[in-house]
């Protein structure tokens, strides 16, 4: 018997007493009509011969509801996903319902089947956040999502091009980033390097696109080696600076940089200070997502709040309206020390105090 800490008997028993699936179990308790009456009457007898009456089940096999709804979040460790949940999680006790957290490195990388994953969680509805995909992943995604939408609906919260079916709350990533060069070139910049990201996303509002609207609209050329692909942690963004700053001369280098989250600018300006240069009299940074230790760092962040506890919360009231649109989010950058004008010193200057 798969008992659980208390001894109680569980839906593996039973499933396992009827020779059938868990899902299978899941759809009988939950009184669905795509079972055969001769499962049902095996998932029955199993349930009857062990007894199996765990409180909260037989409630929902009435209401057809349990009152809880999921969020499949990937990568915690970054406090931007923090403040999704924290949004979701608020919302969803404001209309009387428990949120659970499914956390994922990878929606992939993972050995459980999403949809199974869920559905035997008898939720009402899940969150999924959603990001750059591999082909496969994104096939695995999409099969996932079918299979959920007969049990229970989906939002999610991201958009990508082969998911614009489903209903979704996203950033414009393209008009964020129009929005992050135009304050830099406002500010005489034309030397402004992208550090993070994915090359392979083809998503028509990524972030790339709008690095190269907006350096076009200031009528500066796009510069690919100032491109610098990469992972989202202080690490990668302080390599991948430090490989920048190493391959150059200094009268080459940016002088001002575009983070993809803020993580990545803690590594820029680490970089930075490496290599002898001042932010932001030397080296302007700006990053994203305006998490809780960007206004303490030295010199505070310039970055983009992306209002993420909004995003979450507004993802969990579309899945309770059982809207069906796609709804782009809202930002604000944050103007703090960390970015200043280009011309206040040469390019002479910035090579002798450089080196």
């Amino acid at each position: 018997m798969n008992r659980d800490a208390k001894g109680t008997i569980t839906i593996y028993d039973v499933a396992r007493a009827a020779g059938v699936s868990i899902t299978t179990v899941s759809r009988v308790l939950r009184g669905e009509s795509n079972v055969s009456a001769s499962t049902r009457a095996q998932v029955q007898s199993a349930i009857e011969g062990l007894h199996f009456r765990p409180s909260a089940l037989a409630r929902s096999m009435t209401s057809k509801r349990t009152n809880t709804l999921g969020i499949v979040l990937p990568k915690l460790l970054n406090p931007h996903y923090a403040r999704v949940f924290t949004g979701a999680s608020e919302e969803a006790q404001r209309n009387g319902y428990a949120m659970t957290l499914f956390p994922f490195t990878s929606l992939i990388e993972s050995d459980f089947d999403l949809a199974t994953l869920l559905e035997e969680r008898f939720l009402d509805g899940a969150v999924i956040l959603v990001e750059y995909l591999e082909p496969l992943q994104q096939e695995k995604l999409i099969s996932s999502l079918t299979a959920l939408k007969r049990h229970m609906p989906v939002v999610l919260i991201g958009r990508k091009p082969d998911l614009t079916a489903y209903p979704a709350v996203y950033h414009n990533m393209a008009q964020l980033m129009r929005a992050c060069v135009a304050y830099l070139t406002g500010l005489k910049h034309k030397r402004i390097a992208f550090v993070g990201g994915i090359e392979a996303d083809r998503d028509d509002i990524r972030r790339d696109v709008g690095y190269v609207e907006g350096l076009s609209l200031a009528g500066i050329d796009y510069d690919p080696s100032l491109r610098l692909y990469g992972g989202g942690t202080a690490q990668d963004g302080e390599q991948a600076l430090n490989r920048l700053l190493d391959t150059r001369p200094p009268t080459q280098w940016p002088t001002a940089v575009i983070a993809l989250n803020d993580l990545v600018a803690m590594g820029c300006m680490a970089a930075a200070k490496k290599h002898g240069l001042n932010v932001p009299g030397q080296l302007s940074v700006m990053g994203c997502d305006n998490l809780f230790f960007s206004p303490y760092l030295d010199p505070p962040l310039t970055t983009v709040d992306c209002r993420q506890e909004s995003l979450g919360a507004r993802a969990v009231q579309l899945l309770l309206a059982g809207e069906t649109c796609q709804e782009e989010a809202e930002w604000e950058i944050i103007v703090r020390a960390s970015c200043a004008g280009a011309e206040r010193q040469t390019s002479d200057e910035v090579h002798k105090n450089a080196r």
